[in-house]
């Protein structure tokens, strides 16, 4: 089923992103921003989808045409500012999504943060082109870009950003419904409460065994692409661990609970689910 909504992690990989600095890389704060975007959606009966679910480094081509060939009606692309500036920025096309990255804007300032502008900027030289590659190269699909602050702020946007950021995430998917008149219901635990991005992220890597056992008795196993969602339809391959006695790999990283990023030999980087009911175990 193709998603309606398909959320950017702006950055990632050997790109930091140019809204970092001694706190955080923008490519962190991006990545935990969609990722926990991407679990409201679920939530919320929101079809969505992913750019990326890891640190991972996208050239801008690829990164439209994740967006462009997912199917998706619309797109969310975050990122963190950067150039001395305070306050939130929603960029739509010249050629649409004003209404959505207003009814954002209202809802990024109910959590306090201040909105600089919501606008829209062409090519100098043509002005019937957008200015920004996730407008211009991404199709069909109608795609804001977020400013949620500035990392180098004057004034308060860094302290708000380290505390608040997940609330200005909630604050987006919340907008989002209200534009596609989709119930939305708050999240069950305090969104203030949420623990921050880098400490998510960082429990997350030190909770990530070594190796990853698949048994013998399996006879093939679902591997995922790391920029779809790991469900079934959307797989890449099988793996077959009773061809060869049992499988093992060494574990890269931790996408969602129980997904985990695997190198194979036949498909590359991949996802994999491995709930321990299915049998897989670590070490």
């Amino acid at each position: 089923m193709k998603p309606l909504l398909i959320i950017d992690a702006g950055h990632g990989g050997a790109d930091s992103g140019g809204g970092s600095n001694h706190l955080w890389k923008e490519k962190d704060m991006c990545l935990g921003i969609s990722r926990y975007q991407f679990e409201r959606c679920k939530q919320l009966g929101i079809s969505a989808a992913l750019t990326r679910y890891e640190d991972e480094t996208i050239s801008s081509g690829n990164r439209a045409k994740l967006v462009r060939d997912s199917g998706a009606q619309f797109c969310l692309s975050n990122h963190i500012n950067a150039g001395g500036g305070d306050g939130a920025e929603i960029i739509h096309s010249i050629h649409g999504g004003k209404e959505l990255a207003d009814i954002i804007a209202v809802e990024i300032k109910r959590t306090g943060q201040n909105v600089r502008r919501t606008f829209t900027r062409t090519l100098p030289d043509i002005q019937s082109l957008d200015y920004y590659f996730m407008h211009r190269l991404t199709g069909n699909v109608r795609t804001l870009i977020i400013e949620y602050g500035f990392a180098d702020s004057p004034l308060d946007d860094v302290a708000q950003l380290k505390d608040n950021h997940l609330q200005y995430a909630e604050a987006v998917i919340r907008g989002f419904c209200l534009f596609m008149k989709h119930p939305y219901e708050m999240p069950k635990s305090s969104v203030k409460k949420e623990a921050s991005l880098l400490e998510v992220l960082d429990s997350e890597r030190s909770e990530i065994k070594s190796f990853l056992h698949l048994p013998r008795h399996v006879l093939r196993w679902r591997v995922y692409p790391p920029n779809k969602q790991p469900v079934k339809g959307n797989e890449i391959g099988f793996l077959r661990p009773g061809k060869f006695g049992g499988l093992q790999y060494q574990i890269i990283d931790k996408t969602l609970p129980h997904v985990y990023i695997i190198h194979t030999r036949d498909f590359g980087r991949v996802q994999i689910y491995a709930h321990p009911n299915t049998g897989a175990t670590f070490h």
